[in-house]
């Protein structure tokens, strides 16, 4: 060969250079040997022990925003400190061998105490001693998991004592997830606040596995505004609707309530997929993790709220005691759209986000009457009282009674000043006094006795027919799942229940049946535009949160008709001129929300609760504006309350002042009214 040729020459440099690269490769040929050869086994068990893991990265979920773009919920930036088991092997390691020879040592000890002689405790001092007593499968178990515990114990207090807070440390949560997410990080602070950040940044931490990470969190500018309508999110780790199986599942939320349920599947986006790769142990190795799929952000929803209304129509519901118990619609009477909808109480839905014990659950939540989590605007059903007296008044006009025919109200001996309506034995309070009443008068005066005689002779068919058509009794379509029905019969129901003329007389003046606000609100504004009933249109648009996205934007057609209701013009006209005579005519019971310049209409209602032990009233205020050209309707709704013109009608003129304030160009602050008993 040429290589030896030259070193049989005799050059000596050549030579130290020949053998110098012959070294060289019988060293790696030694160095292969050993890899492939002596420890080709331990690489290939190590390779089979380790796998790859793929977990379920939540998407940047889509906004809540109102008909400006205005946000009433979105994400920010929350910092969190984490702990990854696969740091504190060491420490596991050193407290299990501790805990191991203490537990060894006691078995000997145990042992020795119980020979059964002196002669077989003498002759084991002189017997080669022994590996010692072994420990069964349940020792060793109880052991690694205290070993555990010990060791992030020691983590989480050094953790707790730099940053000055108390933190716990809950052992079977630690075991649970060791067992089930053990290359997931253990969260130690879910929301860290800006000098607990600067504080760990400052001091450059070497503790380890605890690393503070970045995450998104769901925000509610303005807190418990519009909550109801919002709605709220529980978190939900293991939901999972995305094709594809994950085996583990990052901190995730799924809404619960409002809004954020309806619209969950849009809002949440697409989950992304990261694959991480993990060894025998169920450690994560951090060299091995990569994006398999990258989260699609979830899609914004533009709503029909007016944020600056809603603030404005919560501001007045709250001026009424600051403990009420009520709700407010206010709807775009031309095309259904919903300006502004509050119950009250309300709560706060970031309080959800960390979770909710269950005793701050069933103490607060649900404590009745208050029960804050019910949306007492499209899911509380409570009778209309005089407000039916609406449908009351179209009813007998277009089934032949003429507005002019007099009635007269019987006094009532009892109660001097006050009318009362005699069906048989039965005696029927009356809030009017006694005396002549046309049907303008007696809707201004609410008179109870006019309306259940004309009721009377009108019949169960033809005046449920006329409820029934401005959709009492059935949802109303809106888009959030806390909606309920109400209760209103049609005559077979009625036949059904064996109700008499008593029933009837109590349905003429809006007992026996329910609505909820947000019906009432639908049937006003048939009234207001002349008998168009909408489907209430709460969403506008959906549309991706990135302008430059291919996904197109989704929209919401307004003005969906029902159904339309089949009235004359001009009885519907002598309605409305009734309302409006309920507001400024002196006598009125809604004189108490009259505006100057700003002709509203309206009709008060009080009805009483009975059942349970419980006895209480519901009041009303049921209205649109203006009188001419209607843009607004405003039901206000408070339970408990004195009556519909002392208690609502006041919330009612509070929310009409700021709209006609802001039409004519002024952004006034809201005055509270107190109400009139």
């Amino acid at each position: 060969m040429l290589l030896f040729d030259q070193l049989n020459k005799g050059d000596r440099p050549l030579r130290v250079v020949a053998w110098g690269v012959l070294g060289g490769l019988a060293l790696l040929l030694i160095g292969l040997w050993k890899v492939q050869v002596l420890s080709g086994e331990q690489y290939r068990e190590r390779q089979e022990s380790q796998s790859f893991r793929t977990v379920r990265v939540p998407a940047m979920r889509g906004k809540i925003l109102d008909r400006a773009g205005r946000e009433l919920a979105g994400n920010t930036p929350r910092y969190q400190l984490d702990l990854y088991l696969d740091e504190l092997r060491p420490q596991f390691e050193v407290e299990y061998k501790q805990r191991r020879a203490a537990l060894v040592a006691a078995k000997r000890a145990t042992n020795a105490l119980t020979s059964e002689s002196m002669f077989e405790w003498l002759t084991a001092r002189f017997r080669k001693p022994r590996s010692g007593p072994g420990l069964n499968r349940a020792e060793i178990e109880m052991i690694s998991r205290a070993s555990r515990f010990a060791a992030v114990s020691n983590t989480v207090a050094e953790v707790s004592r730099r940053l000055r807070v108390p933190l716990t440390l809950s052992e079977p949560a630690l075991h649970q997830h060791y067992l089930t997410k053990r290359a997931l990080p253990l969260t130690l602070i879910a929301n860290c606040s800006p000098s607990q950040v600067a504080l760990i940044t400052e001091q450059s931490w070497n503790l380890p596995g605890v690393e503070l990470e970045l995450v998104p969190v769901r925000r509610y500018p303005h807190n418990r505004l519009a909550s109801h309508v919002v709605g709220h999110l529980r978190r939900d780790d293991d939901y999972d609707e995305e094709e594809g199986r994950f085996d583990y599942r990052m901190r995730d939320f799924r809404g619960a309530m409002g809004l954020e349920a309806a619209f969950d599947r849009e809002l949440r986006g697409q989950a992304g997929a990261r694959s991480i790769l993990v060894n025998s142990a169920g450690y994560r190795h951090r060299q091995g993790e990569e994006f398999l799929a990258l989260p699609q952000a979830g899609l914004n929803l533009i709503t029909t709220l007016d944020l600056d209304l809603q603030i404005a129509v919560e501001k007045a519901l709250s001026s009424v005691r600051g403990d009420e118990r009520g709700a407010v619609v206010v709807l775009d009477p031309n095309n259904g759209d919903v300006l502004a909808l509050a119950s009250a109480p309300d709560f706060d839905p970031t309080e959800f986000l960390d979770g909710v014990s269950e005793e701050r659950w069933t103490n607060f939540f649900l404590a009745e009457p208050a029960t804050p989590m019910m949306n007492r605007a499209t899911y509380g059903q409570y009778a209309p009282g005089s407000t039916f007296k609406i449908i009351d008044v179209l009813a007998l006009l277009e089934n032949g009674v003429s507005p002019t025919e007099i009635f007269t109200v019987d006094p009532d001996p009892a109660r001097p000043g006050r009318g009362a309506y005699y069906l048989g034995r039965r005696k029927i309070e009356d809030t009017a006094p006694p005396g002549d009443y046309d049907l303008r008068r007696a809707f201004v005066r609410s008179s109870n006795s006019y309306f259940i005689d004309h009721g009377l002779r009108l019949g169960w068919d033809r005046l449920l027919s006329t409820g029934l058509a401005f959709g009492f009794g059935q949802r109303t379509g809106i888009r959030i799942p806390e909606e309920k029905s109400g209760n209103f019969p049609n005559v077979d129901q009625v036949k059904e229940r064996g109700w008499t003329a008593g029933n009837l007389a109590n349905v003429c003046i809006g007992q026996e049946i329910t609505v909820t606000p947000l019906q009432l609100a639908v049937a006003v504004s048939a009234v207001a535009n002349g008998g168009k009933v909408f489907w209430p249109r709460l969403v506008d648009r959906i549309e991706p949160q990135d302008p430059l996205s291919a996904t197109s934007t989704v929209r919401v057609k307004p003005g969906q008709f029902r159904s339309e209701i089949n009235a004359r013009p001009r009885h519907f006209n002598l309605v409305r001129a009734a309302m409006r005579d309920d507001v400024l005519d002196d006598e009125g019971t809604g004189k108490t929300a009259r505006i100057e310049g700003f002709e509203i209409c309206g009709k008060t209602g009080t009805a009483e609760i009975k059942g349970n032990g419980r006895k209480d009233k519901v009041t009303w205020f049921a209205s649109y504006a203006p009188y001419e050209a209607p843009r607004y309707v405003v039901i206000v709704m408070v339970e408990s309350g004195g009556s519909g013109g002392g208690t609502c009608a006041p919330v009612a003129r509070q929310i009409y002042e700021f709209l006609h304030h802001r039409e004519l160009g002024r952004t006034p602050g809201l005055v509270a009214v107190g109400g009139t008993p």
